[in-house]
């Protein structure tokens, strides 16, 4: 259960204890009947809350779309979306993105990409983490940016803040388009 949700039935719980002792403990009259219709519609809305949290996440708390299951690949893309190459990513804890060169070896070797001279030898790092991927710009020439898949913007990522990466999004590393599938 995530905190959200534990959270709305904690005040749920709250709600029913405060009717309760509003029941058994207050006198008959005004107050007693306020206290009990406010506290039983704030615990029917948290209620509620929960219940809505509980079906648009599954029960393990991985979202319900097209797009959930754990990351397996990363994709490179042309320029009409056809693949042109694929990394693994399964049982991996990190992934250098960039074009081996003398002084290193990219696990992401873009150096045979059609954009491979906008990519720096470091460019970009993935991390597993906490069980999410995380995309992070090493403080690239051209930049990294990540083209969310839930809501297709793209958002400019700054050297040393890693971004969480989900499946369906697109990490654009100068004018690659790579595809976490």
């Amino acid at each position: 259960m995530d905190k959200k949700r534990g959270i709305d039935l904690a005040i749920v719980c709250v709600c029913g204890a405060i009717g309760g002792i509003a029941l058994f403990y207050i006198e008959e009259g005004s107050f007693r009947t306020a206290v009990l219709v406010v506290s039983g519609i704030l615990a029917f809305v948290f209620f509620l809350l929960a219940i809505r949290e509980g079906m648009e996440k599954g029960g393990d708390g991985s979202s319900f779309s097209k797009q959930s299951g754990p990351i397996l690949e990363l994709v490179l893309l042309s320029e009409e979306d056809t693949q042109l190459m694929a990394w693994d990513m399964y049982g991996k804890v990190s992934m250098v993105i960039g074009r081996s060169g003398k002084n290193s070896l990219a696990d992401v070797d873009l150096s045979q990409s059609p954009h491979g001279g906008m990519v720096d030898e470091e460019h970009g790092v993935l991390n597993f983490s906490g069980g999410n991927w995380y995309v992070e710009d090493l403080g690239s020439e051209n930049g990294t940016s990540i083209k969310k898949g839930q809501d297709g913007k793209i958002y400019r990522l700054s050297s040393g803040n890693p971004c969480i990466v989900e499946r369906g999004d697109e990490i654009l590393v100068g004018r690659n388009h790579l595809l976490i599938r």
